[in-house]
C-alpha cells in the first residue's frame, strides 16, 4: 500500500500556522491564545562563545537542547500575523546578456501534469520545483503559461523579453513565451519579506475577479504527425468536462504546425484534442496536441495554491534596547528560535507582552562606583542552614547609570552541578563580586520601596527597569522550559549596539 502527504497539506499547514497568531476580533471573542490563537515569541540567546566562533555546532532536537536555550536565553520579541508571510522560491526573470552564453533562460511553463514521466524544461518531475514564474525588476510576478514549448523545441526556447505589465489577460512577448500576471510585490513587503532567496505571496484583487474556473488558455503540440491534408482547421472542439473550449489549427506540409485557443471555455478539469475526428483533416497519423489544465479557480485565483506557497517568512527587527533594555546592547548573542506559548514566570498564564527579558537581573545602590563587565563571572557567597555556599552566574549587561545587572546561570559555566537547586540562587544583602572587574558590592535589598516595582528615579530623572524588582532582584518574564520550541538557529555572534537594528528573516518550510 502506498501512501503521500500531498503539498497542499503543506500549503495548508502554512496558511494555519500564520492565521494562528492572527488576535480575536469582535465576532470572535472566545478564540483566546493558546486555544485557537497562539502567541510566538522570536528569542535570542547564547551570549558565551562556542568552542569554535568560526563553526557554530549544528542544533539539535532534543529535551536536553530545549532545557539548555532556556538557560542562556536572553530577550524574547513577540512575533504578530502581520510579520508573517507565506513565501516561494525567488526565480528572477534574467536578461540574456546574464546568462550562459548570452542567449537567455529556458523558464518552465505551467503544467499540471509534470511528473516523473513527464519533466520539466528544467527536469523537475513536481509543478513547484519547476521555474515557472518569475519576478521582474519591478518586483512583478509572472507565471509562465508558455515557453515555446513544439516538437521541434521540446524544452522550449529562451525568455529574451522581460515581462511586463498588469493586464488581467494572457500577456504575450515577441520571444514566443506567455505570460500571467500574478501581482505586484508593494515597497513596504519588498523591504519586510523580499530576500535573495525567496518572495511574498500575494493576491491581486483584480486578477482574481476575472479569473474563471476551468478555462483553457494553452494547448501544446507534442507530436506533428504526417499525412493530413494541409489547411487552417477553426473551431475544433476541446473534449472534456467543461464546455465552450474551441481551438484553430493549422495544417502545412502534412504536418500540425500551430494550434491556437480561439475560446477557453470554462469548467475543464481534463481535456483532449481527439486530431482524427477534426472535419476534412484527412488520414493522416502521428499528431498530438496536449490541453493544459489550469488551477483549480482559474490562474490568480489562488496564488499561495499555484506556485506553492508552503514556507512561511517571519520577520522581526530588534532596535535598539527596545523594551526598557529587554535587549541589551552591551553584549551580542549566538543563537536564535522560535518559542510558542510560553508562560509568565512562575505562572501557567500565557504572555501578552510584546517583549520580555529572560534573564536574572540584580540592581546596586546608586552610590556604587565600580563596573561590571559582560560575560565575566560573578558570585555570591552565603550562608544557608549553617552552611557556607557561593552561588554563581555570568554577566549578560550591565547598565552603569540604573545600576542594574543581568545575569544568567547555566550548566556550561560550571555553575551546575556544583551547587545545586534553591542553594544556587542569588538572594539577601550578601556581597556580589566580579571576577575580572573585580566589582564588589551589595545588591540593593531596599529597593524598590514597592515590591514589583519597575522604574527608578535617578537625580530627577525617571528609568523604566524593564523588570519588577522586589527587594533588589527580579525574575526572568517567563517561566523556565514553558511553551514550544519550533525552531533552533545557532550562529556566529551578532554584536548589538545602541545604534543598530537587526533584520531578522526567518523561514519555515512545512
Amino acid at each position: 500500500m502506498s501512501a503521500l502527504l500531498t503539498d497542499q497539506f503543506r500549503i495548508y499547514s502554512a496558511k494555519k500556522f500564520v492565521k494562528s497568531l492572527e488576535g480575536p476580533n469582535s465576532q470572535e471573542t472566545d478564540l483566546v491564545a493558546g486555544s485557537n490563537r497562539d502567541r510566538l515569541y522570536l528569542f535570542i540567546g547564547r551570549p558565551q562563545p562556542w568552542d569554535n566562533e568560526n563553526n557554530p555546532p549544528q542544533a539539535i532536537d532534543s529535551f536536553e537542547e530545549y532545557s539548555d536555550l532556556y538557560d542562556d536565553m536572553i530577550s524574547l520579541k513577540r512575533v504578530l500575523s502581520n510579520d508573517t508571510i507565506q513565501v516561494v522560491r525567488r526565480i528572477d526573470w534574467t536578461p540574456p546578456e546574464k546568462t550562459t552564453g548570452g542567449l537567455g533562460f529556458i523558464y518552465d511553463m505551467y503544467r499540471h501534469d509534470y511528473s516523473p514521466t513527464k519533466t520539466a524544461a528544467s527536469g523537475s518531475t513536481r509543478l513547484y520545483d519547476a521555474d515557472f514564474y518569475v519576478v521582474n525588476s519591478t518586483y512583478q510576478v509572472y507565471k509562465c503559461i508558455y515557453n515555446g514549448t513544439s516538437p521541434a523545441d521540446p524544452n522550449g526556447k529562451p525568455s529574451t523579453i522581460e515581462p511586463t505589465g498588469t493586464s488581467t489577460s494572457i500577456i504575450s512577448t515577441a520571444d514566443g513565451y506567455r505570460w500571467k500576471f500574478m501581482y505586484t510585490i508593494p515597497v513596504a513587503s519588498v523591504l519586510k519579506f523580499f530576500s535573495s532567496e525567496y518572495v511574498p505571496v500575494l493576491l491581486d484583487s483584480s486578477i482574481l475577479s476575472n479569473a474563471v474556473s476551468g478555462e483553457i488558455d494553452t494547448v501544446v503540440i507534442t507530436a506533428s504527425g504526417a499525412g493530413y491534408n494541409n489547411g487552417n482547421y477553426d473551431n475544433v472542439s476541446i473534449v472534456g468536462d467543461g464546455t465552450g473550449g474551441r481551438l484553430s489549427i493549422v495544417v502545412d506540409g502534412g504536418k500540425i504546425v500551430n494550434a491556437t485557443v480561439t475560446s477557453g471555455g470554462t469548467g475543464y478539469t481534463f481535456g483532449k484534442i481527439i486530431v482524427e475526428s477534426i472535419n476534412g483533416i484527412g488520414t493522416g497519423t502521428g499528431g498530438s496536441i496536449d490541453v493544459i489544465i489550469p488551477p483549480q479557480g482559474g490562474h490568480g485565483s489562488d496564488p499561495k495554491f499555484e506556485l506553492g506557497a508552503y514556507r512561511v517568512m517571519i520577520n522581526a527587527k530588534l532596535a535598539y534596547s527596545e523594551g526598557s533594555g529587554d535587549f541589551p546592547i552591551d553584549n551580542d548573542y549566538r543563537r536564535i528560535g522560535l518559542v510558542l506559548n510560553p508562560y509568565k514566570f512562575n505562572t501557567q498564564e500565557l504572555s501578552d507582552e510584546l517583549t520580555l527579558s529572560s534573564t536574572k537581573s540584580v540592581v546596586f545602590a546608586t552610590t556604587f562606583q565600580g563596573n561590571f563587565t559582560v560575560d565575566e563571572i560573578i558570585t555570591q557567597t552565603r550562608t544557608v542552614g549553617g552552611q557556607s555556599v557561593t552561588s554563581r552566574g555570568r554577566v549578560i549587561s550591565w547598565n552603569p547609570i540604573t545600576k542594574v545587572l543581568k545575569y544568567y546561570q547555566n550548566k556550561i559555566d560550571g555553575i551546575f552541578p556544583e551547587i545545586t537547586g534553591s542553594l544556587n540562587t542569588f538572594d539577601g544583602s550578601n556581597v556580589i563580586i566580579g571576577s575580572s572587574s573585580g566589582a564588589s558590592a551589595e545588591p540593593d535589598v531596599n529597593f524598590p520601596a514597592v515590591p514589583g516595582t519597575s522604574t527608578r528615579t535617578i537625580n530627577n530623572t525617571e528609568y523604566d527597569l524593564g523588570m519588577k524588582f522586589t527587594s533588589g532582584y527580579a525574575f526572568p518574564e517567563i517561566q523556565r522550559n514553558s511553551g514550544e520550541v519550533i525552531y533552533i538557529d545557532n550562529r556566529k555572534s551578532i554584536s548589538r549596539a545602541n545604534d543598530q537594528i537587526e533584520d531578522i528573516k526567518i523561514v519555515i518550510e512545512f
